[in-house]
This record gives C-alpha cells, structure tokens and sequence, in this order.
C-alpha cells in the first residue's frame, strides 16, 4: 500500500515541492444543521494538524503543475473527517499554501463528527459516484446518486443526475429529484 502525507509530500514529491509545504487553513467552525452534515468540514483546522493518504495502486506528483493523484483504495485521514474513493486529485494552489481544488471520483464515502447545538456528537455520511470540494467557496458538490444522512435525519437522489452542493457556512442546495426525511426525535408533549 502506498502512503504519503498531504501536508508534507516528501516521500514522494519532488524536492521543489517538498520545500513550499501547503497549509490547509480552510475557515472558522460552525454548528452542522440536520440537511448539511458537511458545513463544518475544513474549519477550526488545528495549525499542526497532518493528513494522510494511503492508496493502494500508485500516488504521482506532478511538481510543474501542482497536482498529487492517488489511485486503488485511497483512504484520507483527517482530523475533521475520512474520505475513501477509488481515485483522488488534488490541485495545490498557486503558490502552494493550500488546496486549490480536491476531486474524488468512484465510490466516495466522506464520513464527519459533527457537533449540535445541544452538543451532542452526530456522525455524518455522504455518498456519491464523485465529490468535488473547493475550500475557496467552502463548497462540497455531490454527484452520481448522492446522499447525505446526519443522524436519523437523511437526503437522497432519486435520479443519478441530482447534484448535492454543500457548504461550510450551513447552506445546502439539491438540484434535481430528491427524497428528504427528517425525524422529530423530541418526546410527545414536548414542547
């Protein structure tokens, strides 16, 4: 299995690129809301904070162009969240002190720890043929049969076509046919 860390590229990336070492400084955290398990994805990043990404077929680097790929398995580790795909690509930006854009294609699962606002710890899940995330906007766009579930409360596709776009300020928008279930959870009587 072939591992490499993000944030310091040098087991294998060239020297040039092993010296501008990216930071991922992606925001402030905000509370999730039921229907955007993601928004609080890239924020209160830790200043050490390191992920890792193992693939299992190869990882290249292109130093011209800025740009790591990572094919067969690939499983990154995070402390805000673990995305697996079948191929991920991510495309430093100009002067390589962030991420750019990040592309996983096949198989995505993203999986996050979110916090209520009654502090209690939900999970969130999303699926989808492809995720593109771009820390610029803050948006995650979810497309092939996405779905998006925090708690008991879920979103899903009812055509390959829906596109899911999340985003870190707590704003989601679906675009095509969906299915949405939320679940009051609060006893009978409640107020």
């Amino acid at each position: 299995m072939i591992k490499s860390t993000l944030l310091l590229f040098a087991l294998a990336i060239p020297a040039a690129l092993a010296q501008t070492t990216p930071s991922m400084d992606l925001g402030e955290k905000q509370p999730a809301t039921p229907l955007n398990a993601f928004a609080g994805m890239g924020k209160d990043r830790p200043a050490d904070a390191k992920t890792e990404i193992s693939a299992s077929q190869e990882a290249t680097f292109d130093n011209a162009a800025s740009v790591a790929e990572f094919v067969g398995r690939v499983v990154v580790r995070d402390p805000q969240f673990t995305l697996s795909c079948d191929r991920l690509k991510v495309t430093l930006g100009k002067t390589r002190k962030g991420i750019e854009v990040a592309e996983a294609i096949g198989h995505v699962v993203i999986i996050q720890d979110n916090t209520d606002k009654n502090g209690q710890n939900n999970k969130a899940i999303g699926h989808a043929e492809s995720a593109l995330y771009v820390p610029s906007t803050g948006e995650v766009t979810l497309k092939g049969w996405p779905s998006v579930q925090q708690g008991m409360n879920n979103q899903v596709a009812t055509e390959q076509s829906t596109v899911m776009i999340l985003n870190r300020n707590g704003k989601s928008r679906t675009t095509g046919p969906s299915k949405t279930m939320i679940v009051d959870t609060k006893e009978a009587g409640a107020q």
